[in-house]
């Protein structure tokens, strides 16, 4: 009695779990193992062609055909004989090619007919051979590659495949595109690789520029190297200023390629929660990329097979190293829930985003060119007035209380002109105060609901403020009003203590 493994296993190949984007990547995996195996010989070549390393990919829907080129350095008649042995792993296994399968499963997974056609740099032959799966299932497994002499100095392989499992429409293209310039992201850093898909060649943009920054104006990203289960595991991890739940999370690398990353990041449940993550703002704004070397990995190439303890362990060691970021991440501003404030991580935020308006052409322009648009102070009192007194001779107060002998009405107002201003503030009367708020203005638009309180709170006590400074001083003059809003905020503060309207972090 032994075991057989019959040629008819092939025909289920179409039936693994691969998803497109996997199957491909089989193929680049091989053309870039190539170059790295012989990357000194190709560099050089490369030099006098001008030329890098490229993986071409181009699919003929109508055509039911996929075709994967590369200008790599070519396989001869063995390496060829070798490389259509199933489950026969390359000599070196240590990189991106391991088990034999890739090439194989992917394009029986792709397609019932596929053929290679590879001529090897610095050999006068060019060979063909042509694979029909149905063929072989049946038993016959006798390939006739074809020969024909070529120029010793060219150097590629090509692979079609036919007869497609599988057809791409517009939405799995667009995946295909964004999963391969993800996996590839260290090769394009390199400037090692042009691989295009469509005649479109892709890259991998970085968001190093999103990262959230201190005061110093230093990035929150760290790099780490660690010891777990006598495995070097290193990567690094970084906070983005502002949160998004698809760009968060960490990419797993092995032998330099992505395994698990964007858009499907890898989320430790150590690290963001339950199983892939709430959307908390840990899950919107920690990521970043694990090198994973010398790990078991999936005949797919798609996920780390864990043995043992050792996702358990990698996991407790990544969270212990992130954990001071986890706190800085999970940190945020939450309106009139927090005694302590706005948090770190939205103050940096915040004035990062408040350099970029700072900093904007329009900005500056109106510093610049608008330093006479200035109407008559008489002018402006006189518009105030007027529309003051017609919104209150046409509307309810929003909001109407008393203070004293203070009586201050809000009004909420959207029959104002987006062109009139923010907020209209009349306090010309002994004992009144108007605070109309122009809703139609481009900033109310701005707001997010978190905000709107906090706005009407410095829209009204810059009236109260701007009323004292009148009754008190005599005068109204900036300093004087910033010194009774201040005050105005203060007891804002002992009121919230005082009534325990403070809050502790879920």
């Amino acid at each position: 009695m032994e075991l057989k493994i019959g040629l008819d296993t092939i025909s289920n190949y179409k039936r693994l779990s691969y998803t497109p984007w996997h199957a491909i990547a089989e193929f680049i995996d091989n053309s870039t193992q190539s170059f790295f195996n012989n990357q000194e010989i190709l560099e050089e070549v490369f030099k006098k062609e001008g030329e890098v390393l490229g993986v071409h990919i181009v699919y003929e829907r109508d055509q039911n055909f996929l075709r994967i080129s590369d200008n790599s350095i070519g396989m001869s008649y063995k390496e060829l004989e070798h490389a259509l042995h199933v489950g026969k792993p390359p000599a070196s296994n240590n990189g991106r090619s391991r088990y034999g399968l890739g090439m194989k499963t992917a394009s029986c997974w792709l397609g019932d007919e596929w053929s290679i056609t590879t001529k090897k740099l610095g050999e006068n032959k060019e060979y063909t051979v042509t694979i029909d799966v149905e063929k072989i299932a049946k038993g016959e497994n006798e390939l006739m590659p074809q020969e024909v002499d070529a120029d010793p100095n060219l150097h590629y392989t090509i692979i079609e495949i036919k007869k497609m499992n599988r057809k791409f429409h517009a939405r799995t293209s667009g995946k295909i595109k964004s999963f391969l310039k993800s996996m590839y992201r260290v090769d394009f850093r390199n400037k090692t690789l042009k691989l295009s898909w469509q005649g479109e060649d892709l890259k991998w943009e970085d968001i190093e520029e999103r990262i959230l920054r201190d005061f110093e104006g230093k990035r929150y990203r760290k790099d780490f190297e660690m010891d777990v289960l006598g495995r070097t595991i290193k990567g690094w991890v970084a906070i983005l200023g502002n949160g998004s739940r698809a760009d968060a999370g960490f990419s797993i690398i092995q032998a330099d390629r992505v395994i698990k990353g964007w858009p499907d990041s890898w989320r430790p449940s150590k690290i963001y929660g339950q199983d892939q993550g709430s959307n908390d703002l840990i899950n919107q704004r920690l990521f970043g990329e694990i090198h994973l070397d010398g790990f078991h990995v999936s005949h797919t190439k798609d996920s780390i097979l864990w043995f043992g303890d050792e996702e358990d362990e990698v996991e407790k060691a990544l969270a212990d190293f992130c954990s001071d970021y986890r706190s800085i991440a999970k940190e945020y501003r939450r309106n009139r829930e927090g005694s302590n404030g706005p948090s770190t991580v939205a103050t940096a935020a915040a004035i990062n985003e408040l350099k970029k308006e700072l900093t904007s052409p329009g900005m500056v322009d109106e510093i610049e060119i608008n330093l006479t648009d200035v109407p008559e102070e008489e002018a402006m009192n006189n518009t105030i007035s007027d529309i003051s007194q017609k919104v209150a001779d046409s509307s309810t107060a929003t909001l109407r209380v008393s203070i004293g002998p203070l009586d201050v009405k809000v009004f909420l107002n959207t029959e104002l002109s987006p062109f009139d201003p923010y907020v209209l503030i009349d306090s010309s009367k002994p004992n009144e105060i108007l605070v109309i708020i122009n809703q139609s203005h481009p900033h109310w638009g701005q707001l997010k609901d978190n905000e709107v309180f906090n706005y009407l709170r410095h829209c009204t006590y810059d009236g109260v403020a701007e009323w004292r400074a009148k009754k008190l001083v005599g005068r109204i003059d900036s300093t004087t009003i910033k010194m009774f809003k201040d005050r105005l905020l203060r007891v804002v503060l002992d009121f919230e203590e005082v009534n325990g309207e403070t809050f502790s972090e879920n």
